[in-house]
């Protein structure tokens, strides 16, 4: 009998559907399409959560092939609440990083001015399910991807909804080009863990990157944030993508280093470009020379400079481990 963890607990808004999870191309199975979302039932999403999980328990399921399906053990149950939701359902943002999968909805449109999401408020969904019982107020953690935060009307008013409902943790994801005051005060509480992707240590590189000449701001917002957690071990995450062409290179990833260092950030990442490491783990194969040494160099100064290297998803890694 199988069983998804990853199912049974997440919800995730995307801008054109509403699913039951977010992993690479093998996402979940689908609860609401985009014709379906204003007219939401709860009940309807326990009935659909219900029928889903059957399939997949009895060796049907709706995403076959994905890493998370596994053998059911005799602790794992299904829930009717959720304990993980991912909100996606915007993707306006105020730069425009070229490989960015939200590209095939905003077509690379640069959005500077906060506004409501082009396909569906999510707030009011959010609502009824506190309403009926389908979030577990104890264990629930939010994770904001979209576009930025800063550009979404949304944003504030839906913080202050989870703080008053029940929320466990909140994950900001952000490009920080706009210093946001409820993420300070969210990470001052231990409530919070923010994370970006900058992808480069100066600013030449983050214009070719983002396409907008934003570094400064972007570095003057991390410093403060680390300062105002007065903590020696923030809970800020900083990534490094590795871009063919553009950053895939020894110096990049020494200044990237050494900028971390400076502003006080402690943990980081290094990721492979989304299509790229898809590429490597469903095909199996391997992974160039020149990548892994630049992992080996990422990992090494990491060591030297007691920085924690995170391996953020079990795709990174397999492509480090197998490889």
């Amino acid at each position: 009998m199988k069983f998804c963890e990853k199912f049974n607990n997440t919800l995730t808004f995307f801008p054109n559907h509403i699913r039951g999870c977010c992993v690479m191309e093998n996402l979940g199975p689908i609860y609401f399409h985009a014709n379906e979302i204003k007219n939401i039932n709860c009940k309807d999403l326990l009935n659909k959560k219900k029928e889903f999980f059957k399939n997949i328990e009895n060796g049907n399921p709706p995403c076959s092939n994905c890493y998370y399906l596994k053998e059911k053990n005799e602790e794992e149950n299904f829930s009717e609440q959720f304990n993980l939701i991912y909100l996606n359902n915007w993707v306006h943002c105020n730069c425009g990083c070229f490989y960015c999968g939200r590209m095939i909805y905003s077509r690379g449109k640069i959005t500077e001015k906060a506004k409501k999401s082009d396909y569906y408020d999510v707030l009011p969904i959010i609502k009824e399910l506190y309403k009926n019982n389908l979030i577990n107020r104890d264990e629930l953690r939010v994770v904001f991807h979209g576009g930025d935060l800063s550009v979404l009307k949304e944003f504030k008013p839906l913080v202050e909804l989870f703080m008053k409902n029940g929320v466990k943790k909140i994950d900001f994801s952000s490009n920080n080009i706009i210093y946001q005051p409820i993420i300070e005060k969210m990470l001052k509480s231990n409530k919070a863990s923010l994370s970006m992707s900058l992808d480069c240590g100066c600013r030449e590189i983050y214009k070719r990157i983002k396409r907008v000449d934003k570094f400064n701001d972007v570095i003057k917002n991390l410093k403060k944030y680390v300062k105002a957690t007065k903590s020696k071990n923030p809970d800020i995450l900083v990534k490094y993508i590795l871009l063919k062409g553009i950053n895939d290179n020894e110096e990049e990833i020494r200044k990237f280093i050494n900028l971390m260092v400076e502003i006080g950030i402690t943990k980081v990442s290094l990721n492979l470009e989304h299509k790229f490491a898809a590429q490597i783990y469903e095909n199996k194969i391997l992974l160039p020379d020149t990548y892994k040494k630049l992992i080996e160099l990422f990992y090494e100064l990491c060591k030297e400079n007691n920085l924690y290297f995170d391996n953020p998803d079990e795709i990174m890694n397999y492509i480090m481990n197998k490889n």
